[in-house]
């Protein structure tokens, strides 16, 4: 029985002479694999889905051993990633969160679908300070989860942020001086700065929001880390974090 499914491709793998296997991202149905067939020949009437950020209506059909793609509808390719190599890279970093995450709920995968598709929108048509799409992702992945990482208080006694804030690793959340372990790591103010304001604003916000470019990888990396801590998964951010 053929099904339709609005989904973005996040990667594929060539197969056999011509074909693709790619791995899409569905609203209704999460994370599926589904083949192309011949996609990869000069005149393939779909060569245009196979590309990671490709998002469309994806008409699937049982074939042997796997679902193959039938016919899409692109809603967006999303072209201007690749033509840029700074968002070209960010946006392969959503899709290499999106990748490594499993989803307990339906609830869960639809949330993060909504996100994904507002940041690859943003990143490709408005031009924002450096990682701003990928800090604002990786915070609204975080409180999907039920880590919101932005406080203005101490999670552990409560008492109100004065001169030294640290985001302890092994909760995932931030703390104050007194109440910070071995495993915890300072947040300067101006990476609680950005923590604040991309918590607190939309993805339609961040074209207008300016801060560092230094300060906010150092807030990235730090949040990498805090992905692996939450996820037992690491993170490479090719092009964006050596």
């Amino acid at each position: 029985m053929a099904k339709k499914v609005k989904a973005v491709v996040i990667k594929g793998n060539n197969v056999k002479e011509k074909d693709k296997n790619i791995l899409l991202f569905s609203l209704e149905e999460g994370k599926i694999w589904a083949t192309l067939k011949g996609v990869r020949g000069d005149k393939a009437k779909l060569k245009y889905a196979k590309e990671p950020f490709c998002f469309g209506e994806f008409l699937l059909e049982e074939g042997k051993g796997s679902l193959v793609v039938t016919s899409v509808d692109i809603l967006e390719s999303f072209n201007e990633l690749s033509q840029d190599v700074e968002k070209y890279f960010e946006g392969n970093a959503l899709l290499e969160i999106v990748n490594t995450l499993s989803f307990e709920s339906v609830n869960e995968s639809y949330l993060v679908f909504v996100n994904l598709i507002k940041a690859l929108k943003i990143l490709a048509f408005h031009k924002t300070s450096e990682c701003a799409v990928l800090l604002k992702f990786l915070l609204d992945i975080f409180e999907i989860y039920g880590i919101k990482l932005y406080s203005e208080k101490c999670t552990c006694c409560g008492a109100p942020f004065h001169d030294h804030i640290y985001l302890n690793y092994n909760v995932g959340e931030l703390v104050c001086l007194q109440c910070q372990t071995f495993q915890s790591e300072e947040i300067s103010k101006g990476e609680y700065a950005i923590l604040k304001i991309l918590s607190t604003n939309s993805y339609n916000k961040l074209p207008t929001i300016k801060y560092s470019n230094e300060i906010g990888l150092c807030l990235l990396k730090k949040l990498r880390k805090n992905f692996y801590q939450r996820f037992d998964k690491s993170l490479k951010f090719i092009g964006i974090i050596s």
